[in-house]
C-alpha cells in the first residue's frame, strides 16, 4: 500500500507540496508503541474552504484516508483538528465517525484483523498559527500553540513526543483513490511531478465563485477565466494560497499553470490554491500594511524575526502613507531577508514572498513611498 502512494506522487495540498509518502515511510520506520494520524482541518487562509467543502460533503473519504495512513503507519490513533469557525463541519465529521463505528470500520480489530484504529475530535483554538503542524500539535496537546524548532520532525518526534503525520484534509482524501485505482492511475492525472487534481477557491470578484476541482497543470487562465467566468469589476493581482502565496499580476496568469513547479519557477507559491483577488482601485501599499498586520496579530511571538519584524514592517507602510516619510529601501529589503530567513516557521518567513512579489511587478506604483525607485 505504501508503495502504491509513492508511486501516485500524491505532494501535500496543504502549502507546501512535501510528498505524502515520504511523511508515510518515515512514521512507519519510527520505533514506538504508540503512533498518530493528525488531520489538520484548521483552514485559516482567508479565502480558502475547500477543507470545509470536504469535510461536510466527502466526509468518509477524509476520515478513510487517515485509516489508510494509520494503517500503512501502524498508528492506531487519528485526531481530526477541525476549525472552531466550522461547527457545521465538526457535526458531519462525529456523524461520519459514529456511522464507520456502526459499520465495523473503526475500533478494535477492524473487519476480523489485528489493525485498531480510533478517532478524536479537536475544535480548533481560533489562531492562525495553529494551522502550522508543530503549532497544531502543541494546541492538541493544551500548551500554549508555539511552533517548535525542527529537527526532529513530527514523523520521529511529534505529537506527545510519539511518532506523528500531520497532513491536510485535501491531502488525506486523495488516499482512498490511489488504494482502490493504484498509484500509477493516480500519477497519469496532473504533470509529472505535480500529480493528481487540486481544489481551488475562487472568491466574490469572480462571476461564478466557489469550488472547482482541476487537473494538475490546468492553465490558471482557464480556472479565471472559463470556469470563474472572470472578474465582476477590475482586478489587477491575484493573491494565490493565502496570506503567504504568491501575489501574481492579472496579466501574469496566462504564463502559471496550477502546479507548484510553474509557480515556483515564477517566483510565487501554489499553497491551498484559493484565490483572493485585489480590486484595481485598492492600493498597494495598503495591501501590504495589511499582510504585515495579520502576520503581527496572528504571530505566536515565539521567534523575534517574525514578532517585531511584522510590526516594524507594519508601522514603516503606515508612516509612508500617512506622512512625507519615504522608507529606506535597503532597511526595508533587510527587514524582508531577516524574516525570510530567521522566522521558525512559514509565517514570518512566508509573508516576504507576496510582498517581493509586489515590489517586483508593481514598483511603479509604490515607488512613490520609497526614498529609491523601486
Amino acid at each position: 500500500m505504501l508503495a502504491q502512494i509513492k508511486a501516485s506522487g500524491l505532494r501535500g495540498r496543504g502549502g507546501a507540496g512535501f510528498p505524502i509518502g515520504i511523511k508515510l515511510e518515515g512514521c512507519r520506520k519510527a520505533e514506538s508503541n504508540q503512533k498518530y494520524i493528525v488531520c489538520n482541518a484548521d483552514e485559516g487562509d482567508p479565502g480558502s474552504y475547500s477543507d470545509r467543502y470536504l469535510l461536510e460533503n466527502q466526509p468518509i473519504a477524509v476520515l478513510v484516508g487517515l485509516i489508510i495512513a494509520g494503517y500503512v503507519t501502524g498508528a492506531d490513533r487519528g485526531v481530526m483538528y477541525i476549525r472552531f469557525e466550522y461547527p457545521e463541519s465538526i457535526e458531519v465529521i462525529k456523524q461520519a465517525i459514529a456511522d464507520l463505528q456502526s459499520a465495523g470500520l473503526t475500533g478494535t480489530g477492524i473487519l476480523g484483523s489485528n489493525f485498531n484504529f480510533e478517532f478524536k475530535v479537536i475544535e480548533a483554538r481560533g489562531a492562525y498559527i495553529c494551522g502550522e503542524e508543530t503549532a497544531l500539535l502543541a494546541s492538541i496537546e493544551g500548551q500554549r500553540p508555539e511552533v517548535r524548532v525542527r529537527p526532529p520532525y513530527p514523523v520521529n518526534y511529534g505529537l506527545f513526543g510519539k511518532p506523528t503525520v500531520v497532513n491536510n484534509v485535501e491531502t488525506l482524501a486523495n488516499l482512498h483513490f490511489i488504494v482502490k485505482n493504484g498509484g500509477e492511475a493516480f500519477a497519469k492525472i496532473g504533470t509529472q511531478r505535480s500529480s493528481g487534481t487540486k481544489l481551488v477557491s475562487l472568491d466574490s470578484a469572480f462571476r461564478r465563485p466557489g469550488i472547482y476541482e482541476v487537473d494538475m497543470g490546468t492553465p490558471l487562465a482557464t480556472v479565471v477565466e472559463e470556469l470563474g467566468g472572470g472578474f465582476k469589476r477590475p482586478v489587477k493581482a491575484l493573491h494565490i494560497g493565502g496570506p503567504l502565496g504568491g501575489l501574481v499580476p492579472v496579466q501574469k496568469m496566462f504564463d502559471l499553470t496550477v502546479d507548484f513547479e510553474s509557480f515556483a519557477q515564477n517566483s510565487f507559491l501554489l499553497g491551498h490554491a484559493s484565490i483572493v483577488s485585489v480590486p484595481e482601485e485598492y492600493p498597494m501599499v495598503a495591501y501590504l500594511e495589511h499582510l504585515f498586520a495579520f502576520t503581527a496579530h496572528e504571530s505566536c511571538g515565539k521567534c523575534f524575526p517574525c514578532r517585531i519584524g511584522s510590526v516594524r514592517g507594519k508601522e514603516l507602510l503606515q508612516k509612508a502613507q500617512t506622512s512625507d516619510y519615504k522608507i529606506d529601501n535597503e532597511l526595508f529589503t533587510d527587514l524582508l531577508d531577516t524574516m525570510k530567513k530567521g522566522s521558525l516557521c512559514a509565517l514570518g518567513g512566508g509573508i516576504p514572498l507576496p510582498v517581493m512579489n509586489a515590489m517586483a511587478h508593481f514598483g511603479e506604483e509604490l515607488s512613490g513611498y520609497f526614498k529609491e525607485k523601486i
